[in-house]
């Protein structure tokens, strides 16, 4: 039995990037993806396109946004036959229907970023305690780690960066020269800003950990169309040779799903090496460049 990690919800922003697509994979070490573009972004085009340059040993597991009346989840199957149901396709489909078509044919139906963008968020569309319920009574799986949302919060309060930066505002706020020039008022609501960004970010991440507890089953994955960032959140398995060595894709993509639903699963989060049940995050230039870019978006927005 060895570990590998899986990036479960990645797209593709341009087909004639498949080859880079693999390039990014085995750049990041993973085991494979799932490839769940939005049902509105011709997702069984991207996913046989993504096929045609699979590397022979590595996992490409079907999958789907699905925009439902309560947010988005992200619809796992093992065969290409997911893209042919109209179900998926219907604009804000009732997810308890959803959850039962898919129960009958064995898909996996995972919460999307329960506690990302209002608009797209369950958690806040349906209301923590009625989701609570309906994940546990369904019987389906919650993204605990997105790295569009989750992967910032994992440096936000201990990377070089972001002390250096509050030193700054510090040592600006409190300058004379800015006091008497009036701008002193800027450079303290900047700081305030980061600090509600920063304990908003922290609070996503622990509160959809908190929400997956009510799960039977969590996922976990970068939640972006950019190469650059994929792999900024994996799910660690545990598999045997045989499967990895297993040719048919069909019956390897079977028992991945079927671990993941059972919970066999050794951890979930930013890029790392998975050791002693703990992580140990990476150091890697790539890592600290995505935290420092995710928080250049995030201030523009708090300063918005």
């Amino acid at each position: 039995m060895s570990l590998y990690n899986l990036d479960l919800n990645t797209s593709l922003r341009k087909k004639k990037d498949a080859k880079k697509y693999w390039q990014a994979v085995l750049k990041r070490e993973l085991l494979g993806t799932a490839i769940t573009m939005n049902v509105n972004k011709d997702p069984k085009s991207t996913y046989l396109e993504l096929l045609k340059y699979k590397p022979k040993n590595k996992i490409l597991i079907p999958g789907l946004a699905v925009n439902t009346e309560y947010g988005e989840v992200i619809v796992y199957a093992p065969n290409v036959d997911l893209y042919d149901y109209n179900i998926f396709f219907e604009e804000k489909v009732s997810l308890k229907r959803i959850c039962d078509f898919c129960k009958k044919r064995q898909f996996l139906v995972s919460i999307a970023h329960p506690f990302g963008l209002i608009s797209k968020s369950s958690t806040y569309l349906m209301g923590l305690n009625k989701l609570e319920k309906f994940i546990s009574k369904n019987k389906i799986g919650v993204e605990i780690y997105n790295g569009m949302i989750g992967y910032l919060s994992y440096y936000m309060y201990d990377s070089f960066f972001l002390r250096k930066l509050r030193e700054l505002l510090d040592f600006l706020e409190f300058n004379e020269i800015f006091k008497y020039l009036g701008l002193d008022w800027f450079f303290r609501r900047f700081s305030r800003k980061l600090d509600q960004t920063s304990y908003d970010m922290v609070y996503k991440f622990e509160a959809a950990i908190k929400l997956g507890k009510k799960a039977k089953f969590v996922t976990a994955g970068s939640g972006t169309d950019s190469l650059f960032q994929i792999g900024s959140g994996i799910l660690v398995i545990e598999l045997p040779k045989f499967i990895i060595d297993e040719e048919n894709t069909l019956l390897k993509n079977k028992e991945i799903l079927s671990r993941i639903y059972n919970k066999k699963i050794k951890a979930v989060g930013p890029p790392g090496i998975y050791t002693d049940e703990l992580f140990e995050r990476s150091t890697a230039r790539i890592t600290k460049q995505k935290a420092y870019d995710d928080l250049l978006y995030l201030t523009k927005r708090s300063i918005k």
